[in-house]
């Protein structure tokens, strides 16, 4: 009896192991085990995904809003809006006195007030202290005086400011001096004395 490729080879002794003559049929064997198992675990997956998907739709969270309703008594509910309208206040009260700061160090806002305002008023500058505001308004208008630098290293004055010493001699004297005695004058002047 002759075997064809395809049938299993009978194992002369009992101890021998089948082995399959086509090692392609082994292969695709193998291959459909595979994806047998990887559907498995595909259906797997999507049925957790179901299933999380459901359960997720079954617990929507509800909102903020309907949720401190809930959680708060009438007298909760009063603290709170009054707390919040504190809190306004509060915040207001203290955007004014950072105002006040602002045009004691920078004087000309007094002056410039109606602009200063509607420049506050722009949603990017609200987001800013009241104080860089202030500054950023004045560096767009060109109206922030710089500082001047510090001179160190330089040297200091000498006896520049020192007011000149009163002359003991008048304006006649002096004149006369000059005139007539030249070196007399040239020495009181050399003294400081005239």
């Amino acid at each position: 009896m002759e075997q064809t490729p395809t049938e299993n080879a009978t194992p002369v002794n009992a101890a021998e192991p089948t082995v399959e003559s086509n090692p392609a049929n082994g292969k695709i064997a193998e291959l459909e085990r595979k994806n047998v198992e990887l559907q498995a675990q595909k259906e797997h997956w999507r049925e957790k995904y179901e299933r999380d998907i459901v359960s997720q739709k079954s617990e929507e969270p509800v909102s903020s809003g309907d949720l401190a309703e809930d959680l708060y008594s009438e007298e909760g509910k009063i603290l709170k809006n009054e707390l919040k309208t504190l809190n306004e206040k509060f915040h207001v009260l203290e955007r004014k006195e950072a105002r006040i700061e602002a045009e004691v160090d920078f004087p000309i806002l007094k002056e410039r007030k109606e602009e200063f305002d509607s420049f506050l008023q722009d949603e990017e500058n609200k987001r800013l202290s009241v104080k860089k505001a202030a500054k950023l308004f004045l560096a767009e208008q060109s109206l922030l005086v710089p500082e001047p630098p510090d001179r160190k290293g330089l040297e200091k004055p000498t006896s520049g400011g020192q007011p000149a010493p009163e002359p003991k001699l008048s304006q006649e004297e002096v004149q006369d001096l000059m005139k007539n005695n030249w070196r007399e004058y040239e020495k009181l002047l050399r003294q400081g004395k005239i």
